[in-house]
Formats: structure tokens, sequence, C-alpha cells
């Protein structure tokens, strides 16, 4: 007999409601926070759905990861470097990984098409009653550096392209990737930089991504060229960042992400006029978490009949 499936995740209740009636035949086992997190691992359950919270401590996730009876955890979202190291021989671990990728390229396009007219500035203007109107490039022609061309950097590439951008990316191969015919190497990123008009990281944080886009790289971008960052604020040196607004090397940023989430209230980034600021919502849409679980169902199928998992990640 299959264990019970266990849902971690603020919003637990809501996820078990709605994967009841399309999984008859399993007990769902739905915990808001880590309260009954010992009685229901008691239960002996054999595959878990996490969703990080602020509310749910890391030392609970690591239960769940660490007890005996489960042999697969999916999580919600790309990310899963919150979860630390697990024993890939008796655990799999999938994530969620493009299920929310065209909502936050999107985002991202409607992010670039902002700093690129202006807007913060008008909106700035309409606060102070100022009538100022000014002159913007068309995106048709600009150039977009897509840097990691994962599920959400091409669905941003495909967009661009639509909005007649010329399309580059960069991933760890150069191979070409899906829509993204121009790839470079991420040892070619500095060549690629120059190029660009528009920038928009996509990276997973990694060693090897960590703080990546510092000042030397900064620098290397075009004057007046805009940056985008909606993967993981430790992919960008912020001091780094705010010189190179300051300094008008950069026209424009928009970050929805940071190293220290949320963003202090003391941070000079605040106070940058070109810049743009989102509380890591970039893919928020309503009912976001419901998506994530219709994925975990679709693969729990999967589990359940012994087949290959979508989305199994490494350590």
């Amino acid at each position: 007999m299959p264990g019970p499936v266990l849902i971690v995740a603020a919003e637990a209740r809501e996820v078990a409601a709605h994967l009841g009636p399309r999984l008859p035949g399993e007990r769902l086992i739905a915990l808001a926070s880590a309260e009954g997190l010992d009685e229901a691992l008691a239960a002996a359950p054999d595959a878990a759905f996490m969703i990080r919270s602020d509310g749910i401590a890391p030392d609970a996730c690591r239960r769940v990861l660490d007890h005996p009876s489960i042999r697969w955890v999916q999580v919600g979202g790309s990310g899963y470097e919150w979860l630390g190291g697990w024993d890939r021989a008796r655990l799999a671990v999938t994530n969620a990984a493009g299920v929310l990728a065209p909502h936050l390229a999107e985002t991202t396009i409607g992010a670039m098409t902002a700093l690129n007219f202006g807007l913060p500035r008008y909106r700035d203007d309409q606060q102070a009653r100022r009538w100022r109107p000014g002159t913007f490039r068309p995106l048709a022609g600009q150039r977009l550096l897509v840097v990691g061309a994962g599920a959400i950097g091409r669905e941003v590439a495909v967009r661009a392209a639509a909005l007649g951008m010329e399309v580059a990316g960069v991933n760890r191969s150069g191979r070409p990737a899906g829509p993204i015919a121009a790839m470079h190497g991420l040892a070619d990123l500095d060549a690629a930089l120059s190029w660009a008009d528009v920038v928009s990281c996509h990276l997973r944080l990694t060693p090897e991504t960590e703080g990546l886009f510092d000042a030397r790289r900064l620098g290397l971008m075009r004057r007046g060229a805009l940056f985008l960052n909606s993967a993981r604020g430790g992919c960008v040196v912020e001091s780094a960042l705010l010189s190179a607004l300051a300094s008008g090397h950069l026209g424009g940023a928009w970050c929805d992400v940071f190293a220290e989430e949320p963003l202090p209230p003391a941070s000079p980034l605040w106070h940058l006029p070109n810049l743009l600021i989102t509380p890591h919502c970039a893919d928020q849409i309503d009912g976001w978490a419901l998506r994530f679980a219709d994925f975990f169902a679709a693969n729990l199928a999967r589990f359940r009949a012994g087949e290959p998992l979508v989305n199994v990640v490494a350590r």
C-alpha cells in the first residue's frame, strides 16, 4: 500500500482542497506550519510536496528530507538550494521549473518596456505635477542578452523577438536553446555583455554564478544599457549595481530579487530613481500555488506508476 502524501506549505490546506478531487485514492496530510510534523511523519508518508515559506523553518524541511519513509520530494518553484543536500540513493527531488515561466516572462517584458519608455520618471513627474515630455528608443532593433536560457529565459526570448528585438543568450554549454539560436557559453559572457542594450538575468544561484554581475562585468555593459534581474539576488553585487546606476553608466534596472529579503528599509537601493524594485513577486499570479499543485499531481501519477519523474534535480 502506498503511504500518505505530505503537503508542507503555507498554502497547504488550499492545495489539499484543490488536489483532493483529483487524487481520490490518496491520503493527503496538509501542514501549514511545522506544528504536527512529527505525527505526520509517523504516518510514514512516501511522497512530499513542499513550498518554501518564511513560516516553515529550514529544520522542518530537513526532517522531511531525512525521514526514511520519504522517497520523493517535489518543491514548488524552480529553486531548491534552500533544501541543502539529500541522499540521492534513497530520495528523488523534483522542482516545478517552467510552470510559471510564461508569467514571469510577461513581467520581465513589462519591466523592460517601462524602463525603456522612462515610466519611473513620468511617475515622479506626476507626483510633482510636472509636464516634461521626453523621447525613447523603440525596443524593435535593440539587442537583448538573456543570461540563463532555461524555461524562463526562453519565454522571455520569444516575447522579445516578437517585439522586434535581436536576441542572444548565454548558458553553460553555448549550445542553441529552443528559440535562442545565437548562444554563447558562460566563459564568453564578458564579450556578450558589450553587445547588448538590455541584459536579463535568469540564472540559478550556484558557486559559479554568485556575484557574477560585479563591478567589472557591469562596467562592460554599454553606457545607458538596461539590466534586469528576476533570478536570484546573489547573482549580483548590489553595491556595484548601485554605483553603475548612480553614475549613469547603466540607464536603468529592475530587480525583483535581492541578497537580503525583504530589502532593508535602510538600503540605498530604495532611493535610486532609475531602479524599479518589486518584492520578489514577478511570477505571483493568482492561484500560483495551485498551478504548482497540478504539476505535482501529474508527477505523483508517474511516481505511483513507477515512471520517470519530470524535473528531477541534482544536489
